[in-house]
């Protein structure tokens, strides 16, 4: 998630900046004496345009088609899989649990040792063996991992049997491979959670419980974004027949109308992602803990709030003659703005999810991550809110714009060479 936070806030920088540098280019352009310096950097412009283009078309397909690349390497080694894979990994899964029934390390340890051999190896058994050479280097009980490795082999079995009967040209479910391949690849498929629930059982591990919820949660609200691309067309069809039949009639569409566009994007998207959740919980029998997801609903609830705010509450810049105040300008800093404090919420979310997920962090991390960006929104928030009752200037909008512009500029770079 945070590749794709990132992403976004990547190409919203790069886009401003080339509107800025045109800005410029046309200043210089219309400026006689300046026209040895617009003849040595207009021809970056073209430069520029093709590299954002390039990034776009790369970040398009990280956020719309990631499953495309994984779907194909699926297809590709489909055919082998039905035929030797699947037994072989289930002739494995058997092997281990009678070792873990057992309780012979030395023989869970040569399985451990054996795993590289299996070829289909979908993502909920590679949990599952990293689970287990957890536990034996930690000398920690791994008998209760029995009834995770049944539900692990039970999953590749039921994989295969559909698998067998669409190949059988019986009937299959709806969009059969990507759920296929988002079993087989995806942290946050059922199989995972169905997993994890295994692991996280109250009566083995009540002293995590509690913590696990959290954590199980996470995997649950890492979904509500699969929800919301279609809602965002729902939402987009009902507003354009709402905002049409409003036109035909001379209302004019003020701030709130727009404003209110993300607001019923999120209640649109919590309606389909509840809905699902609670389909599934009953086809694949899993708990749902509600008080945490709903604190997780609400902080998701307040990004989408935080953009309805700043769409209303954003002050109107002052226009001047100058190039970098030009109309073009002011109003792409209005909605850089908009999505770079709406990128900030959704990083601290998504940083606070990991913390749950993983259940590990350093104080740096902690600060890096979570504290840091949440002093830099409280700080934009109060200079944004000034700012609209400051109509004599642009000064304070323009301060928590490059501070918020910096902030991400700097957080991209570090991203890029330092932390990696």
């Amino acid at each position: 998630m945070k590749k794709v936070i990132y992403e976004i806030v990547f190409i919203t920088i790069m886009t401003f900046l080339y509107y800025l540098y045109s800005s410029w280019i046309q200043f210089l352009k219309d400026t006689e004496e300046e026209d040895m310096l617009y003849k040595i950097f207009s021809p970056f412009q073209l430069l520029i345009l093709g590299s954002i283009f390039t990034i776009v078309y790369g970040t398009i397909k990280t956020i719309l088609f990631f499953n495309i690349k994984n779907l194909k390497e699926y297809k590709k080694n489909l055919r082998n899989n039905i035929l030797f894979e699947f037994e072989n990994t289930i002739k494995y899964l058997d092997n281990l649990k009678s070792n873990i029934k057992k309780e012979d390390i030395v023989a869970i340890k040569s399985c451990i040792k054996d795993y590289s051999s299996i070829k289909y190896k979908p993502i909920y058994l590679n949990l599952l063996i990293d689970e287990i050479t957890t536990r034996i280097l930690s000398n920690h009980d791994f008998s209760d991992l029995l009834q995770t490795c049944n539900l692990v082999s039970s999953n590749i079995k039921n994989v295969l049997h559909k698998e067998q009967d669409r190949l059988a040209y019986n009937k299959s479910e709806n969009l059969f491979e990507l759920r296929r391949v988002n079993e087989y690849y995806n942290n946050n498929s059922w199989f995972v959670i169905s997993f994890y629930l295994t692991i996280h059982n109250k009566d083995i591990h009540s002293h995590e419980y509690e913590a696990n919820k959290w954590k199980i949660t996470s995997l649950y609200i890492s979904r509500f974004s699969y929800f919301l691309y279609p809602s965002f067309f729902i939402t987009l069809s009902l507003y354009a027949l709402i905002g049409g039949s409003l036109y035909a009639f001379d209302y004019s569409l003020n701030r709130f109308f727009y404003g209110s566009f993300g607001i019923s994007l999120f209640f649109v998207s919590t309606l389909l992602f509840v809905s699902n959740l609670i389909y599934n919980k009953k086809k694949y029998k899993i708990k749902i803990f509600w008080l945490q997801l709903s604190i997780y609903l609400m902080f998701i609830g307040f990004i989408f709030l935080d953009m309805f705010l700043n769409v209303i509450l954003s002050p109107i810049l002052k226009e001047s003659n100058d190039w970098y105040e030009s109309e073009l300008i002011t109003f792409l800093c209005y909605l850089v703005y908009i999505v770079l404090s709406t990128m900030l919420l959704s990083y601290i979310f998504t940083s606070l999810l990991e913390l749950f997920e993983y259940k590990s962090f350093s104080t740096i991390n902690l600060i890096l991550n979570i504290i840091m960006p949440i002093i830099i929104f409280i700080i934009s928030a109060v200079l944004n809110y000034l700012s609209v009752h400051n109509e004599n200037s642009n000064k304070l909008y323009l301060i928590n714009f490059i501070m918020i512009f910096v902030y991400w500029s700097v957080s991209l770079l570090s991203n890029k060479f330092i932390t990696k």
